[in-house]
């Protein structure tokens, strides 16, 4: 891995009190800054670039986030947060190849002084060949992991090609975690590299609860429903552990599994009750439903996972397996417990201590809330970013 020369170094912004909230920095006054994202669909990075632009611009920069697609729904978000945007209305793709100069030209308005992209890939090239200067930070949120999942093939090749020839095009190269540093390094990536966590709002992700002691114990899961997130490892464990204490299993999203997991369910015949719920907008009213969250991941590798902050922000204790970045999400014994991949015996000890123990439940919930708040608050992700582009400012500057 090309670690970051002295002059590049970027710390951790320090952690953030409860009760304190950051105010606009002076290196901030007068940056002009642009993130670029390929469309609206709501999803992880997406919410996140949405969250972090908003975050930025309250540290005092002036934040725009480039559309190369359409923007919606996304867009609604930033019009509630304030955060200016524009679109280009182009196919996604290499279609953008054929416009980088309008992307160029817009990123140069919007972002003279750098731009924050949402994957190294074909926007990188794009805004380079359209003759923008500026400097520019990648985000490796899981790409590297999603081209690992798939059996080889011309679009592999073909993408792998791309992601190298934008390596040159990329000033830095941010992984999301040390999990993802660490797998980005063995990979072709941008010369210099660093780690800087997501973020969340905590003000966002209150810690409401509205069970009120009420039914059985309720298990929370929220994911896509496909291969490797471990939900038919879950319905298992929950099964065994309701066998010996009333719980209830709300499972939230959707995906090319929700059939085959339903009719595993109805197989199964588990004296959980199981609700399968599809697609859920309003997360933090899910996990104040919830009094335990569980984050079973298998097979599929987990480069951050924003649903087990999302949880420990709603003050919920989570059971997680020790799958990619989670074990640097939580503490074990302190605000959740981990687990090995595919145990459901230990996933059903874990839901039965919980259980039976509401004591438990409070505890590991407020130190789950506490440490996302300090350590992952979405401001201390704005500022380490702001940190990142006054560095490369500056070292342009001396180059000159």
């Amino acid at each position: 891995m090309s670690a970051m020369p002295a002059a590049l170094t970027v710390k951790d912004a320090p952690s953030i009190p409860p009760g304190e909230r950051s105010q606009p920095t002076d290196r901030a006054e007068r940056s002009e800054l642009a993130l670029v994202i390929w469309d609206g669909r709501i999803g992880g990075s997406e919410s996140l670039g949405a969250a972090l632009a908003a975050a930025i611009a309250k540290l005092g920069a002036q934040m725009s986030v480039i559309f190369i697609c359409q923007p919606e729904p996304l867009a609604q978000r930033l019009r509630e947060a304030g955060v200016h945007y524009r679109t280009l209305g182009l196919n996604r793709g290499g279609h953008v190849l054929a416009h980088c100069r309008r992307l160029a030209r817009l990123a140069g308005e919007l972002g003279p002084d750098g731009t924050l992209l949402e994957e190294r890939g074909l926007m990188c090239l794009a805004l380079r060949a359209g003759g923008y200067r500026a400097p520019m930070v990648a985000v490796e949120h899981g790409s590297v992991l999603l081209d690992e999942r798939q059996p080889p093939s011309f679009r592999r090749a073909r993408r792998a090609l791309t992601r190298a020839l934008a390596g040159t095009s990329v000033d830095v190269e941010v992984a999301v975690s040390d999990f993802m540093l660490t797998r980005l390094s063995r990979t072709i990536h941008a010369k210099h590299t660093l780690r800087i966590y997501n973020g969340i709002d905590p003000d966002v992700y209150s810690a409401a609860d509205r069970r009120n002691g009420n039914g059985p114990v309720r298990i929370g899961f929220a994911g896509r429903l496909v291969p490797g997130k471990g939900v038919e490892e879950l319905l298992e464990a929950s099964a065994l552990a309701a066998e010996r204490q009333p719980l209830e299993l709300l499972i939230a999203g959707r995906g090319s599994e929700r059939e085959r997991l339903e009719a595993h369910a109805a197989r199964r015949g588990s004296p959980a009750r199981v609700r399968f719920l599809g697609h859920v907008e309003d997360m933090p009213a899910f996990w104040a439903g919830c009094d335990i969250a569980v984050i079973p991941s298998g097979r599929f590798t987990e480069s951050f996972s924003m649903t087990t902050l999302e949880a420990m922000c709603c003050e919920r204790a989570v059971i997680a397996t020790r799958n990619g970045a989670i074990p640097e999400l939580m503490v074990d014994g302190q605000t959740g417990t981990l687990v090995a991949p595919d145990d459901v015996e230990g996933m059903s000890n874990a839901l039965l201590a919980y259980a039976r123990s509401p004591n438990m439940r409070r505890e590991h919930g407020r130190a789950a809330r506490s440490r996302a708040r300090e350590k992952f608050h979405i401001e201390r992700c704005a500022d380490a970013y702001l940190r990142l582009f006054a560095v490369l400012a500056t070292n342009k500057a001396g180059r000159r």
